[in-house]
Formats: C-alpha cells, sequence, structure tokens
C-alpha cells in the first residue's frame, strides 16, 4: 500500500479542484470569443451582400443607361439625319447669300450635335467596358487619305493645308477595327484643324516593324500650355479650360482617343509640343495581309529623274518629294516663285510639280518658264476651293492637275500619263459626287419616315438612280420577292413598324435562296450604331453597314461595289 505524506492528499484535491475551475474559465472564454467571431462573420456577410446588392444596382442603372442612350440616340439621330439631308437639299437651290448664310448655319448646328451624340454614347460604353473593337481587313492608306480628305474643306476654309505621308514600307490591307481607326484619327486631325490659324496639319504613318504601324499628328499651332499636357487627356478638359476659351467642344475627343488606343494595345501620347506646333502620337498592332504594300502602275518609276516641287507649305511639298524620292527621283524643292524661276533658268527637270497656292499669276508664270525649259510633264496642285477660283484656264497651261490632299493613287496615275478625269479622286473636285454614278441603277428604299426617304430619294435620284419606296418591313419584303433579280440593291432601315429590317432581309434572303437567284446588295441604314448591330446586320445577311446620318459618297460606294 502506498503512503502519502500528511497533508497532500488534501493538496491534490485542490489543485485538481482549481483546475477544473480554470478549465471551465477557459472554456467559457472560449465560448465567448467563438460567440464574437460569430458576430463579426455574420456583420462582414451583411457588408458583402450589401456590396453585392449594391453591385447589382449599379450594374442595372448602367444596363439602363446604356439602353437609354442607346435609344435616344436613335430617336435623336433620325430627325438630326432630316435636318443635315435637307440643309444639303436646300444649298443645291437657288439660294441667295442671305439665305445660304442661314442654311451653312444649321448645317454647322447640326453636325455639332451630331458629334456630341456620338462622343456621349462612346463614353458612355467606354466607362461601362462595354465597347467592343471589330476584326475585319481594310485598306490603311486608303482610310487615312480618306480622313484627310473629309476634313480638307475645314483646313481649306480657314487657309491652311491637311497633308498625309504614307511610307512605302506601311502595308496596305491590314486586319484591324477601320471604324475606331477612323475615329482616333478624325479627333485629333481635327482638333488640329480647330487650333491651328496658320500653317497646316500633318498626318505621317510609319511602319519601324513587322506588325506595327506609328500614326503622327503634327500641326502648326500654338501649342498646348505645359500644366494642361496630362489634363487634355481626361473627360471634359481642354487645352484652355478658362471660361474664355475660343474653341468650343466637349473636352471628350481626347479621352475616347485615348481609350480607343488602349483598347487597340497602344498608348496615345503628346509627343511633343510648342509654340511651332504640336504632335500627337501612337503605336499599334496592325497585322498586314498580302498583297503587302500599294501597288504602283508602270510609269511611277522616276530613278534617274530629276523633279521640281514649288510649293510653300509646311506638309503638302515636303510629304509629294519624300514620295518621289522613294520612287527614285532626285527631288529639288523650292519655297516659292523667285526660287523656282532661278533653278529654271539653270536646269530643265523631267517633272514640276507647282502647288497654285502660289497665287494664279505666279503658277501661269512658272508653268510658261518650265514649258520654255523644256520640262517633261508639269502638273498643277490644287485644291477645290482654288479650282473653283482660278479656273479650268489655269489647269491648261499644265498636262494634268492633283487635287490636294493629294492620294498615292492619283500621284501614280499622273505619272504614269493618266488625263485628269481618270481616276477617283477627279470625281470628286467640286466637293461632290459623279452627277451619273448610279444611272439606271434600281433601288428599293425601305425607310418608315418620310424626312429620311425623301432626302434618301432625292440625293440617289440626282445621280441617276431610279427609287422605289417601302414604307415598313412587311412591304420591302412583299416588293422585294414579287420582284427577284431586278434590284441593284436595297436599302434597309433596321427599325420599321411590323417587321424590322432585320427580320425582312432574311426573308429575302430565303426568298432568293428558294428561287435559286443571285443576292441582291442589301444596305443597312441605322441610328443604331454599336458593334451589336453591326454584327446582327451581317448575320441577317445584309451586306453593308451604314450609321445615320448617311454619308453620300459612303452610300454610293456601297451600291456600286460588288
Amino acid at each position: 500500500m502506498v503512503s502519502f505524506p500528511t497533508g497532500i492528499l488534501p493538496a491534490i484535491a485542490c489543485a485538481v479542484a482549481l483546475g477544473a475551475v480554470g478549465f471551465g474559465l477557459t472554456e467559457r472564454r472560449a465560448r465567448k470569443a467563438l460567440q464574437k467571431d460569430k458576430e463579426v462573420l455574420h456583420d462582414k456577410l451583411r457588408e458583402l451582400k450589401a456590396a453585392a446588392n449594391a453591385l447589382d444596382k449599379a450594374e442595372a442603372a448602367n444596363e439602363a443607361k446604356s439602353r437609354f442612350l442607346a435609344m435616344v440616340s436613335h430617336e435623336v439621330r433620325t430627325p438630326l439625319t432630316g435636318v443635315l439631308g435637307m440643309a444639303e437639299l436646300l444649298v443645291a437651290t437657288e439660294l441667295n447669300a442671305e439665305q445660304a448664310s442661314y442654311v451653312g448655319a444649321i448645317r454647322v448646328s447640326a453636325e455639332s450635335l451630331s458629334s456630341l451624340i456620338n462622343q456621349i454614347l462612346d463614353f458612355s460604353k467606354i466607362e461601362a467596358g462595354k465597347l467592343e473593337l471589330n476584326n475585319i481587313v481594310f485598306d490603311l492608306p486608303a482610310l487615312v487619305e480618306g480622313v484627310a480628305e473629309l476634313l480638307a474643306p475645314r483646313a481649306q476654309g480657314k487657309g491652311i493645308e491637311i497633308a498625309t505621308s504614307i511610307d512605302s514600307s506601311v502595308p496596305r490591307r491590314v486586319r484591324g477595327d477601320p471604324d475606331r481607326l477612323r475615329q482616333i484619327l478624325m479627333n485629333l486631325a481635327g482638333n488640329a484643324i480647330k487650333f491651328t490659324e496658320r500653317g497646316g496639319v500633318g498626318v505621317i504613318l510609319k511602319a519601324p516593324s513587322a506588325g506595327r504601324v506609328t500614326f503622327s499628328v503634327c500641326d502648326t499651332g500654338p501649342g498646348v500650355p505645359s500644366h494642361r499636357h496630362e489634363a487634355i487627356f481626361k473627360e471634359f478638359e481642354q487645352a484652355d479650360g478658362s471660361f474664355s476659351r475660343k474653341h468650343e467642344g466637349t473636352g471628350l475627343g481626347l479621352a475616347i482617343s485615348k481609350s480607343l488606343v488602349q483598347l487597340m494595345g497602344g498608348v496615345l501620347n503628346l509627343e511633343h509640343s510648342g509654340p511651332k506646333g504640336s504632335t500627337f502620337g501612337f503605336e499599334i498592332a496592325l497585322a498586314g495581309v498580302a498583297p503587302q504594300s500599294s501597288s504602283e502602275p508602270l510609269g511611277s518609276d522616276l530613278r534617274g529623274k530629276t523633279t521640281l516641287v514649288v510649293a510653300d507649305s509646311p506638309f503638302g511639298g515636303p510629304f509629294l518629294g519624300r514620295r518621289l524620292a522613294e520612287l527614285g527621283a532626285r527631288v529639288e524643292r523650292a519655297h516659292g516663285e523667285s526660287a523656282a524661276l532661278e533653278y529654271l533658268d539653270r536646269h530643265a527637270p523631267d517633272l514640276v510639280i507647282i502647288d497654285c497656292a502660289l497665287g494664279e499669276r505666279a503658277t501661269q508664270r512658272l508653268a510658261v518658264a518650265a514649258r520654255k525649259r523644256g520640262a517633261g510633264q508639269n502638273l498643277v496642285l490644287f485644291s477645290p476651293f482654288e479650282r473653283r477660283a482660278f479656273g479650268d484656264a489655269l489647269a491648261k497651261e499644265f498636262d494634268g492637275w492633283l487635287v490636294k490632299p493629294v492620294r498615292l493613287s492619283s500621284l501614280y496615275s499622273r505619272l504614269g500619263g493618266a488625263r485628269p478625269g481618270e481616276d477617283h479622286q477627279d470625281d470628286v473636285v467640286a466637293g461632290g459626287t459623279v452627277p451619273h454614278a448610279l444611272a439606271d441603277r434600281i433601288i428599293l428604299l425601305a425607310e418608315d419616315n418620310d424626312v429620311n426617304a425623301l432626302l434618301v430619294d432625292r440625293r440617289l435620284r440626282q445621280l441617276g438612280a431610279r427609287i422605289t419606296r417601302a414604307s415598313d418591313g412587311v412591304e420591302a419584303v412583299a416588293i422585294a420577292c414579287a420582284n427577284i433579280g431586278r434590284f441593284d440593291a436595297i436599302l434597309m432601315d433596321m427599325r420599321m413598324p411590323r417587321l424590322d429590317g432585320l427580320a425582312a432581309t432574311r426573308r429575302i434572303r430565303s426568298a432568293e435562296r428558294k428561287a435559286g437567284a443571285e443576292p441582291v446588295r442589301i444596305i443597312a441604314l441605322t441610328a443604331n450604331v454599336s458593334a451589336e448591330d453591326r454584327r446582327a446586320a451581317s448575320e441577317a445577311g445584309m451586306n453593308e453597314f451604314l450609321a445615320k446620318p448617311i454619308d453620300l459618297a459612303a452610300l454610293v460606294n456601297a451600291i456600286v461595289t460588288r
């Protein structure tokens, strides 16, 4: 038997009792701590649920805002198309000077409103993360030159120039989003024209490496103040943010352009700015699609030949000289009449190109001097304004002319011996379209809005087309299916009563397949301009997609393209 010292058993009993008490205290504390943790966790869960509900509400509100803006955009664009179109038709009538000024004010105001609507919509899509890029094949040089042509009247109206320079290394056909790239360049070059009072604007393309293209937009304006270099890329900001600023605008153009360039994998920067001008630039991936470069017609090889370019311009003359040098020519430049006459006294160049911005008399004197000296070919540079001011008499002094801003295709055609009128650019010398571009074309116009229908009808009839009108989708299907093979094109409004344009197109395509007939060109005319709308039009079987207000040249091109 084990014996314990006196008093040890009571001590052990006391320790066990104290231990039990301590364990009970620890357990109660643990339970309290666990309860507190549960309460904290429940609070966190409630906060997360509240945050999730708030996020759902925000997303629903954003979705509702997007739907609202899309709806309002459509409802505003439709009457705006009528305002712009009727103003254009009115300009073509006999107006006195006062009436013409009023119509001009209507057009400017309507165009500003259209631009504002587009910017607000784009900003909303970017903010919601719903702006998507297309990925299609397009002609890059033609797109850039088209931007310059669209902006040329605005620039030339201010007495400044706009010109393009596209390196021979730049691929002609590339894959990307042509509409958004055009929007970026229109914003950048349009801003440059807005802020430039003397000199001009140049758009430069280079290909530093395979699959990469750099874009630079240069101007001779006053520059951006140094303290505004970063702010101008923010929403609703301008180079001059004061209430007394000279130029109007929402301040969204650069912010939208920067976001679009980022979506394309690049960064839009203000590369240079000073009292002699600014340069905005960006570089993006644009993979070339064969053929890799624009073809140059026979006769454009100038190796061993001397050319004289007479132009006092910051971009047009140098850019033209650069292209001629790429074709192998030895290029001489003269900035004015006296320098050109001095050169012609000593040399007989193979090609002389004279900018008529030097003045009518100076241009005539230079043409006579070049002819006497035995120059091989004499060309004159005209803007549409200068052509109307100087008339055909001055052009007859030369072997041909080039329209400013000069397209590469026009330059190559002239160097190859083509006369004016033999390439596309001369079709728009007077700022319009060929009078008989749609001669004998039979077109079905499906449009429920009477004003817009009248507008399209009048414009296309003036170009020689024969128009049949359908007031809604059901009528359009009935007419088209009863006349399969008769129409050259169908202009289909996307939104119409009884049957929308998408459903009408699907029914027409089905009837064509059953009849074994060749599909007619169906061109969507719509105030809805989202990527979803474009995809829906393509999936329904439409060939082209044109946003309202409709550009006449784009519409004619869509009709005649095969």
